[in-house]
Formats: structure tokens, C-alpha cells, sequence
């Protein structure tokens, strides 16, 4: 669909739609109607926000007033009454301050969730507080008012006070949910427009180890020659497992050897420095250890945990690349990846240092046919582990000069040692992450984590952590 100066949103499920590919909502399917989509939106964009601004002026301004009024011309409030005029100038100056975000950010509904947040917390410490400072009334001296011999004047008073000093939070409460709530799918959020769990897929399938961005400058190394140690018992296992998959890879005409590998005892930040502590492995402890896991009897020894690496490809005019990985491949085969392998002892240089940087060009070499010279700039941005097999992951992000269509050229279904059966394409835009990861199943874990460290970096904490809440109901796991 073509843009617009206006964001559009679908009518079913309230997703983002400005700059959608395609002819429907990426989130519930919707066939895109683009006449309806800006028909709607020149009413609702302009009309909630000069709506929110008149009236979050009219109740903070007039509450305000009606409190000064009150209180100036009779005595000092008492302590529990104090309460009540606090609640009051909270909530009052809650509306003055969504007035000043509704009229000055560009961007409606408004997108900052930690402002929305902050005044969420106001609403209801305004109507907290009062009604606690209403409680006073019903101390008050009664009047003959009784119903049926119970004299209720303090009741009644104390009723139609907290009403009264409750009515500017509650009103902030439902301002804020027009201004915030459209921020966030309708599908993925409570009524008070904060993120909920209810449409979460599961745990998060990968811990984080590092969420940082590095150049090739900032790398250093030291080396390790040190062998991991293997009991008698998991020696035994970690041949018949290697064995056994040799017989299956032979039936079922899939690729499978052995070869030295890189591996990583420990990585750490040193500022803007990241430090490797490497070492050496190979593919058969590899498939042993992390990718099938020996039985508890063997798991005391360390698993193999050879260095992965991968990139989240992005193209000249804005899309993330990821590949759909075919049944010739040792693992993961029907899953979508991002582009990369395993640091190989080949991309060890002269000085024995390794070369990370030029492992995930080879990679990308080998997998995309790009060019070195057609990768515009290469950044590191994290290092994570698949819960599951427990191998550590070094995240790319890895910029090219070509096209979304100058890409798709290069796919070739039938090329020797070709490991996908298609490449698949995302706009890099923050709403349209989300609902992607959640259609593209099945889908590697170690791609999630590349895609959603790539908008953390993008797009914040914030995009991170609420993204992660609408697919799996938590944040991961900070993990050495």
C-alpha cells in the first residue's frame, strides 16, 4: 500500500498499517482497504487528539480553579483533607502534562509508553489519595438525615466527596487509554492499554548474554588450550550418537561430517571493548553435547558450545532478510534462520588470533551471494544462547547495497550446496517485527533473538521488552 501523511489502522485489530506490505493486516489478515483505512483515520487522528487536549485542559485547568476557589475562602484543609487537595493538583497537573505531550509530539496516538506509564500511576495514586481524604466526612457532625432510624449524612457526604475528588484522576485514567492505547495491538493489551500475556506462544526460547553493539575495533581475544574435559561414559555416548546420526544423514541424503570448530569459554565487556576467551572443539561433540544433549549419567561434563554466528541482512531500501532452511541441513531443517554457521578453525589468521568479522562474510558469501564489497557496514550486537541446545550465538547486523529484488535474484533453489528453500523478507519498520515472528513459525530461536537485539538497538528497551511480552509473556534471561 502506498504511504500516506497519516498513520493508517486496521479496523479489526487496531495494528499499525502506515507502510504495510501487501494487501493484508500482517496481524489478523484483513483485506486492506486503503480509502476506508484514510476515511477513518483523518476523523479519529485529528478529532481524539484535539479531543484529548480540550479536554485534558478543561479538567486540569477547571480542577485547579475549583480547588483554589474552594479553599480560599474558607479554612485550611485538615491533615486527612489535605489528601484530597493532593489528589486534585495531581491529577490536574496529569491532564496539563498530557496536554503538552498530545500537542507536541508528531506522532498520534502517542507511542512513549514510559510517559504513559507515569500517568497511568497518577490516575490511580489521584483517586487513591482521594479517597482517603474524603474519608473525613464521615466524621463529620450528622444532621438529621436518616433513613429508617440510621442517621446517614456522613455516609452521604463522604460518597459524594470521593466522587467529587476522585473525578479528575478517573478522567486522566481515560484520557490517557485514548491517547496510549492504540500505541499497542488490540490483540495484546489490557483495557488500562499496558502490554498482557494472554496471546504469549511460550517461554522465550533463547537467554540473553550480551545485548551490546560492537565494530571489529572493539574485539580482542585470548586463546585457550585447554581441552574439555570427557569421562569414560560420555566419550562412549558422544561416539554412538555420531554414529547413529552418520546412518541416519546416509539414508536420508543429508550433509554430515566432522571438522575442528571454535569455541567459547567466555566472553566479556570491557566497556566498549568485547573480550573472547576461545578455545578448540569439533562438529561431532558439537551434535553430541548441544544439539542432542547427552543422558543425565554423561551431563556432568561440559558440552562442546562452539562459537555460532549469524546476521540479520538488511537491504538498500529497508527490508530484514531471513532464510527458510530445507531438509539437507543438520539441524533446524523447515526452520526460519538468519544467514551464518559455526567459526571454523579456517578463520583462524597468521597471528592465531580469529577473524569473527570475516567467518560471518563467508557466511554470507556462501548462503546469499553477496560480495564483500556489496556489505555497506558490519556491526556486532549481541551474543545469546538457545535455551534449548545451549550453543552460544555472536549476532550480526550486516548492511547491504542491494535491493529487497536485487537479493531475491540471487535465490537459487537448485545451486550446489544450497541449505534454504526460500528467502523470506521483512520490512524494517518497529510494527512490523512482531506480527512477522509470529507467522514465520517454525522459526530457529537464534533468529528471534537477531531480529528483536536488532530493534533494540533500533528502536530501544522499551520496543524490546514489550515485544518480547506479546510473544512470550516475559523478557529473557540474563545468563554469563
Amino acid at each position: 500500500m502506498s504511504p500516506t501523511d497519516i498513520e493508517l489502522f486496521c479496523p479489526e485489530c487496531d495494528y499499525n498499517l502506515t507502510g504495510a506490505p501487501g494487501d493484508r493486516c500482517p496481524w489478523c489478515g484483513w483485506n486492506i482497504e486503503v480509502e476506508e483505512l484514510i476515511a477513518a483515520a483523518k476523523g479519529r487522528g485529528s478529532g481524539n487528539r484535539y479531543g484529548v487536549m480540550l479536554a485534558a485542559f478543561f479538567v486540569g485547568a477547571g480542577s485547579l480553579v475549583a480547588l483554589y476557589s474552594l479553599y480560599s475562602r474558607s479554612r485550611a484543609p485538615a491533615f486527612r483533607e489535605g489528601f484530597a487537595v493532593l489528589a486534585v493538583v495531581a491529577a490536574s497537573l496529569g491532564h496539563l502534562a498530557l496536554l503538552a505531550l498530545a500537542g507536541l509530539r508528531k506522532k498520534w496516538p502517542l507511542r512513549d509508553q514510559t510517559a504513559g506509564e507515569m500517568l497511568r500511576l497518577v490516575g490511580w495514586f489521584s483517586i487513591a489519595a482521594a479517597v482517603f481524604g474524603a474519608s473525613s466526612a464521615c466524621e463529620a457532625r450528622p444532621t438529621p438525615l436518616f433513613v429508617r432510624g440510621v442517621s446517614v449524612t456522613g455516609v452521604f457526604e463522604f460518597v459524594a466527596a470521593a466522587f467529587l475528588f476522585c473525578l479528575p484522576g478517573v478522567t486522566l485514567l481515560g484520557l490517557r487509554w485514548i491517547a496510549f492505547a492504540a500505541g499497542i495491538p488490540a490483540s495484546a493489551r489490557r483495557l488500562d492499554g499496558s502490554v498482557h500475556k494472554s496471546s504469549v506462544a511460550g517461554p522465550v526460547p533463547f537467554a540473553m548474554v550480551i545485548a551490546q553493539r560492537f565494530g571489529q575495533e572493539c574485539l580482542s581475544q585470548s586463546w585457550s588450550r585447554r581441552e574439555l574435559p570427557r569421562s569414560v561414559s560420555s566419550t562412549g555416548e558422544i561416539a554412538r550418537i555420531w554414529e547413529a546420526e552418520l546412518a541416519v544423514a546416509r539414508e536420508s541424503n543429508r550433509r554430515l561430517f566432522n571438522g575442528p570448530l571454535i569455541r567459547l569459554d567466555r566472553a566479556t565487556v570491557r566497556g566498549k571493548f568485547l573480550h573472547f576467551e576461545l578455545g578448540t572443539t569439533c562438529y561431532r561433540d558439537f551434535l553430541s553435547t548441544n544439539l542432542q544433549g547427552l543422558s543425565a549419567a554423561a551431563r556432568t561434563d561440559p558440552p562442546a558450545n562452539p562459537l555460532g554466528i549469524s546476521a540479520v541482512v538488511v537491504t538498500r531500501d529497508g527490508y530484514l532478510v531471513l532464510g527458510r532452511r530445507n531438509e539437507t541441513v543438520a539441524y533446524h531443517a523447515g526452520f526460519l534462520h538468519t544467514f551464518g554457521g559455526l567459526v571454523e578453525v579456517v578463520d583462524r589468521l597468521g597471528d592465531g588470533n580469529v577473524d569473527v568479522f570475516r567467518a560471518i562474510r563467508r557466511e554470507l558469501r556462501e548462503e546469499l551471494a553477496v560480495a564483500d564489497e556489496e556489505i555497506l557496514g558490519m556491526v556486532i550486537t549481541g551474543i545469546v544462547r538457545d535455551r534449548e541446545i545451549r550453543q552460544p550465538e555472536l549476532l550480526f547486523d550486516a548492511r547491504l547495497s542491494l535491493s529487497r529484488p536485487e537479493v531475491a535474484d540471487r535465490f537459487d533453489a537448485a545451486a550446489r550446496d544450497q541449505e534454504h528453500s526460500s528467502w523470506e523478507f521483512v520490512r524494517d519498520e518497529p510494527d512490523a517485527v512482531v506480527p512477522f515472528l509470529r507467522r514465520a513459525s517454525p522459526i530457529a530461536p537464534v533468529a528471534e533473538a537477531a531480529v528483536l537485539l536488532h530493534g533494540r538497538h533500533e528502536w530501544g528497551v522499551e520496543w524490546f521488552e514489550n515485544s518480547c511480552f506479546v510473544l512470550y509473556g516475559d523478557v529473557p534471561e540474563n545468563v554469563s
